[in-house]
């Protein structure tokens, strides 16, 4: 069974800590709660393509034992999230299914008992624009009344 390619730097990440003489890659693939990680130094590893080289196998190796969902997560092109600007205010992309997809902003705000609350709109239905303005709106309701943006009202 051969691999799907993984995106280049997958799981990779380049550590420089000049203060520690610290120089290498670390990478880190978690799968259902476990996590595999290992740190491969420049000097050790004879330089720093020589590094990247080790580290890129080394993830290839993990990636190889892991069922093709995951094997497809990591090939997959990460996608640029949109931004509201907004603190408590995100851009949700839901699969429905096998090829569908909902997306939709959302509203996130701890209630007077500190209990998770959302509200969502439907970019489908109202728009990007519109969705957006309505969870900004819906977050400054709820938010209101708190101690948190009181303080915001002071400061500004």
């Amino acid at each position: 069974m051969s691999m799907v390619a993984p995106r280049a730097n997958y799981g990779i990440t380049r550590i420089d800590q000049p203060e520690k003489k610290n120089h290498g890659y670390y990478v880190r693939i978690t799968h259902r709660g476990t996590t595999h990680q290992k740190y491969f130094p420049d000097k050790s590893s004879g330089g720093k393509a020589k590094a990247l080289k080790l580290a890129k196998g080394y993830r290839d190796e993990l990636l190889a034992q892991m069922p093709k969902a995951k094997q497809e997560m990591a090939a997959r092109k990460k996608r640029k999230a949109l931004q509201s600007g907004v603190t408590g205010v995100t851009h949700v992309v839901s699969k429905v299914g096998e090829n569908k997809e909902y997306q939709y902003w959302q509203a996130a705000w701890a209630d007077e008992q500190g209990k998770r609350r959302t509200a969502k709109f439907s970019i489908g239905r109202y728009g990007k624009e519109k969705a957006l303005e309505m969870a900004i709106k819906a977050r400054k309701k709820a938010t209101r009344g708190s101690a948190k943006s009181k303080k915001v009202a002071v400061a500004g």
